[in-house]
């Protein structure tokens, strides 16, 4: 196949219109087809005045621009008026889950290649196309790709999912685009084996690539001396990211096996899903941290395999001692309870911002405790029940060897915090703004609003710069609202260290 595997395309179409139809839903014909009463594509005396075909075309267009390209399309039926609109949209979407679910794949080729040539406007912002990918279709993404970069196209989706085992492979002439701003890869290879040259590139998101590796990722970002933002997501031949970017500010890795990440400007870090159990970061413009992530424990041999999962927290602690702001999900939260209860602490931090991703259950608490007796310069704690990042809880077997942690576990009980607060007290000196967000805090079991209430309770008791409690819902007001009542009353009956602290409730 010759360099971009375009050349040999045909672009042969008649012009009817009649190839779409075939594409669009029922609903859409019918809606198009049969007007509702009052309502012409003709207006004339007998009839409404037709108010939105009078309209001008760049209104029109933009109108366009937020259907899905295939009801787009369908308007061309309405009249000569509407004939030509779509193929000025600046935005291609195609999707196989979009009016297209009952055919196959191989229906999309031929409708996204004529689309695509009787598409007039030269320039587009967003080209997209998701669906079920076939190694004999790689030639004609190919020219769809090609298409898009002579249309100065700023974004890019591709997300070609597929069980066939070969995967796209992205051609050479996709490696040179001056336009390209922002560009998302989603079972897609990228093997660039000659010079990259994405000179515009801000955002780049890569997916599922099973062959990316270290030496080409090192070549991508050669290319782009403006990226801002790169997020990886499982691919897992990566096991080093090391790049002197000046630009890189945004970092995300996501069921990556990466163990060493050395980038010199980037300010947010995001390290989610699963991971290697050993790391190394360098990092030392970095801001924003989250951990939210789960190593795997084996049934056999898991005692071993928590010992790992708290050194690994331990190190990432320490490292991230200097940021601004750590999220913190359930699952490193649990490990950092294990910690606890074999009387290892946290390390001094001096994090302003702490977001904890929480259940809040029994086993939670040791953790939080952990972490919150850390802290010497915390300004605001948001707990956060709603952004959960699937991962389950760990599980202490006493025949592991964890006979002392899985009675502790089992005695928790919603005084904890009482038996904290003595420890808790020189932490909460410099906290401003507590946020609890929850769409059930008030109507989970009484043990779990128990809990709660007992960290609010320490926290207003003994922080003297306290400035607001702010507790978020997402319950209708009439559900649960006696107890929402009760709970309100009891909370704002707590003693306050802070004279001028004051306890707001949302709901929506």
């Amino acid at each position: 196949m010759e360099d971009g595997g375009y050349s040999g395309r045909s672009w042969s179409y008649s012009s009817s219109s009649s190839d779409y139809d075939s594409f669009s839903s029922r609903s859409v014909r019918r809606r198009f087809d049969s007007p509702s009463p009052g309502c012409s594509h003709r207006p004339n005396s007998n009839r409404e005045e037709d108010r939105i075909s009078d309209l001008p075309d760049l209104i029109l267009i933009q109108i366009l621009s937020l259907l899905p390209l295939t009801n787009a399309i369908a308007t061309a039926r309405l009249s000569k008026r509407w004939r030509f609109l779509w193929k000025m949209v600046p935005n291609l979407a195609f999707s196989h889950s979009d009016h297209y679910s009952k055919r196959r794949p191989s229906d999309m080729i031929p409708f996204i290649d004529k689309a695509l040539l009787l598409h007039e406007r030269s320039a587009i912002n967003k080209f997209s196309v998701e669906f079920d990918y076939r190694p004999e279709f790689q030639s004609a993404v190919d020219v769809w790709l090609h298409v898009a970069s002579e249309k100065n196209v700023e974004e890019i989706y591709l997300d070609l999912r597929q069980d066939w085992g070969d995967f796209y492979t992205l051609p050479k002439h996709s490696y040179t685009n001056s336009s390209l701003v922002k560009l998302t890869l989603k079972d897609c290879s990228m093997k660039p084996n000659a010079v990259v040259s994405w000179p515009s590139l801000k955002t780049l998101s890569i997916s599922y690539d099973v062959e990316l590796n270290d030496n080409s990722i090192a070549s991508i970002l050669s290319g782009c001396p403006v990226v801002e933002s790169l997020e990886l997501r499982k691919c897992r031949e990566l096991s080093r990211l090391n790049t002197m970017s000046a630009s890189l500010k945004k970092l995300t890795i996501r069921s990556c096996d990466i163990r060493q990440i050395s980038a010199p400007k980037v300010e947010t870090l995001s390290i989610l899903g699963s991971t290697e159990e050993t790391m190394s970061l360098d990092l030392p413009s970095l801001l924003h941290a989250t951990l939210n992530f789960e190593l795997r424990i084996e049934k056999k041999g898991s005692k071993d395999s928590y010992k790992r999962s708290g050194r690994l927290m331990t190190y990432l602690l320490e490292t991230l001692n200097g940021v601004d702001e750590l999220t913190i999900g359930n699952w490193c939260i649990q490990v950092i309870s294990v910690l606890e209860v074999q009387n290892l602490t946290c390390p001094m931090t001096t994090w302003k911002r702490l977001i904890l991703n929480t259940r809040f259950s029994r086993w939670d608490l040791p953790g939080i405790a952990n972490l919150l007796r850390s802290l010497v310069s915390l300004e605001t704690l948001v707990i956060d029940m709603n952004q959960q990042s699937g991962r389950g809880e760990i599980v202490l077997r006493e025949e592991d060897g964890y006979k002392k942690l899985y009675q502790l576990y089992e005695k928790l009980d919603d005084k904890y915090w009482n038996s904290q607060e003595g420890a808790l007290v020189n932490s909460l000196q410099s906290i401003k703004t507590v946020k609890i967000i929850d769409d059930n805090v008030y109507n989970r079991n009484a043990r779990h609003s128990e809990r709660i209430l007992g960290l609010l309770q320490v926290i207003l008791k003994n922080a003297r710069m306290l400035e607001k409690v702010v507790v978020c819902t997402y319950k209708s007001a009439n559900h649960g609202s006696l107890n929402n009542m009760e709970v309100a009353q009891r909370l704002l009956s707590f003693p306050k260290a802070s004279p001028g602290a004051v306890i707001l409730f949302y709901k929506s």
